[in-house]
Order: C-alpha cells, then sequence, then structure tokens
C-alpha cells in the first residue's frame, strides 16, 4: 500500500492537533490522529475525491481539499504527487484557511 506523505507544515499542523487534544484526552487525540493519517492514505488510492480549491493562486490550483470522517472540524489539504498524494495542511474548520491558499485577485468561474 502506498502511503499519503505529509509536507513539514502538515506535519507540524497534526503534532499541533494531537497535542491540543491530548492536554484534555490522550485516547481521543490518537483516535483524530489516527483518522487523519488513514484519511490521507485514502486519498492516495482516490485522490480526486476532494473539492479543488476555488479562485486561488496559480501556485495552489491542484490543490484539494477533504473532511476527515469523523472529526469534520478537521480538513486535509493535499495535492496528488507522482503516484502519492502530498498533504500539505490539516487544519481546523473554524481557522481561516484563506490565508494559507490565496484567493486570485481576478477569479475566473
Amino acid at each position: 500500500m502506498i502511503r499519503a506523505r505529509f509536507s513539514p507544515k502538515a506535519e507540524r499542523d497534526l503534532d499541533g492537533i494531537f497535542h491540543r487534544i491530548a492536554a484534555d484526552n490522550p485516547d481521543a487525540a490518537e483516535r483524530v490522529r489516527r483518522t487523519v493519517l488513514n484519511t490521507a492514505d485514502f486519498l492516495v488510492q482516490h485522490p480526486e475525491l476532494g473539492r479543488r480549491i476555488r479562485h486561488v493562486t496559480p501556485r495552489h490550483a491542484q490543490i484539494r481539499w477533504f473532511v476527515v470522517p469523523r472529526f469534520h472540524n478537521y480538513l486535509i489539504f493535499y495535492q496528488p504527487f507522482q503516484e502519492t498524494v502530498m498533504v500539505v495542511r490539516v487544519l481546523h474548520a473554524a481557522q481561516d484557511w484563506t490565508r494559507f491558499f490565496h484567493v486570485s485577485q481576478n477569479p475566473q468561474t
């Protein structure tokens, strides 16, 4: 099985999520971490499932996002990469993800 790859930022995101949850509930933190990792690996087999970010700059045009099953407060942002996917960020849904993936000044529909 080919596994998803994680960028250094995505690894930091996942570590931060784990530590915030683990402060109150280590078991829940491990469930969230494991679900994010399993979801990323699932996306390797189904890279088209995620939605593309609309109206972003060309630099981010291939990045897709996917809601983590069972933990809908978390979003995986990834890009198909060779025979796998590269997870570029793992963010809480309440975060302003647009500051990470800039919207184009002249959006085209």
